[in-house]
């Protein structure tokens, strides 16, 4: 299975700008393996990675530009506000066309430059999915059990889209479950997200691929449980909060995805956000299953992930601990 697109594909407004080699690769190197393979996952951190710790941990994801070391800032800075010492963990997912532009060092994992926001797998050195090294990292990261999550994992923009899809097919949180250890995923502003059934709140000219993976469950690649009554289930059970800045509702904003499977989830970041609600929620109903995330809207506050993270609704998310937890 290859990645959904490529630079000639045009499918999100400056979508070249993504196809940039990234200016500096993360200072750290934390092996990651999985059946396919073993390899060195790029990243930034806030702190040493070795020291026993009580958690939380906050693995931050990254947007299409890979800028790693930006997202890092922008929660480190958001932490300072929370008056949180959490350990921030900021991965990143090289492309072949970093490698290219930087000589990446041996051993590190790289992927396409649309692959690693889908779980598909990496192009070298080993064949890993994203959502594998996922899986190795919250295995590595998770702190000794208490009473806060032991991991949050934030995304924004193309962040977003990845850990919203891992929340619903990620198989690491339920390896952390056994051990008494809970995995919070905080999903913002993503440009699309994954749909459980096949029906689309907004028509579009030509449907034929509007289901196809990530936006639906057609031609995922290996690592998804290609089901999607199981993996609305599995999604549904875990601890889930959807941040909108309110402002981001820019229908030319950079590297918003306007291809006809964008465009059938609405018609900005903030219209797909609030029907995508509608949508689970709709689901949860008709199954009769809880319904237990939450949906926080951001009044003055755009797409830009530091300012996502500073402020006080997500903050009290990602680093409040118990006062963060969602209510029904």
């Amino acid at each position: 299975m290859t990645e959904a697109a490529g630079p000639g594909d045009a499918f999100a407004i400056g979508d070249d700008t993504q196809y940039q080699p990234v200016a500096a690769t993360g200072d750290l190197r934390i092996p990651v393996s999985g059946p396919e393979g073993t390899g060195l996952l790029a990243c930034h951190a806030s702190g040493p990675l070795g020291r026993p710790r009580r958690g939380p941990v906050v693995i931050v994801v990254h947007g299409a530009l890979r800028d790693s070391d930006r997202y890092l800032a922008g929660a480190r800075h958001a932490a300072r506000l929370a008056g949180s010492d959490s350990l921030i963990v900021a991965p990143q997912f090289l492309a072949d066309v970093d490698m290219a532009g930087l000589g990446g060092p041996d051993g590190a994992l790289y992927l396409g430059v649309e692959g690693w926001k889908g779980g598909y797998p990496a192009l070298g050195p080993a064949p890993l999915s994203s959502f594998g090294v996922l899986d190795s990292l919250l295995a590595r990261l998770a702190p000794e059990p208490g009473p806060d999550p032991a991991v949050v994992v934030f995304g924004n923009s193309a962040g977003g889209q990845f850990v919203n899809r891992y929340a619903a097919v990620g198989r690491g949180p339920d390896v952390l479950a056994a051990r008494g250890l809970r995995v919070r995923f905080v999903v913002a502003n993503p440009s699309t997200y994954l749909y459980f059934s096949r029906e689309r709140p907004v028509p579009v000219p030509d449907a034929a691929h509007v289901n196809d993976w990530r936006y639906g469950f057609d031609r995922a690649p290996g690592y998804v449980d290609a089901n999607p009554g199981r993996s609305l289930e599995r999604y549904l059970g875990r601890d889930v909060t959807v941040v909108l800045g309110e402002l981001d509702k820019d229908e030319a904003s950079l590297l918003l995805e306007v291809s006809p499977a964008a465009m059938a989830q609405g018609a900005n970041r903030l219209d797909r956000g609030l029907r995508y609600d509608q949508h689970v929620r709709a689901l949860a109903r008709a199954a009769g299953l809880p319904f237990r995330h939450r949906l926080i809207r951001l009044a003055g506050v755009g797409h830009t992930a530091a300012d996502v993270l500073a402020a006080e609704g997500t903050r009290e998310i990602v680093f409040a601990g118990r006062r963060g937890q969602p209510r029904a």
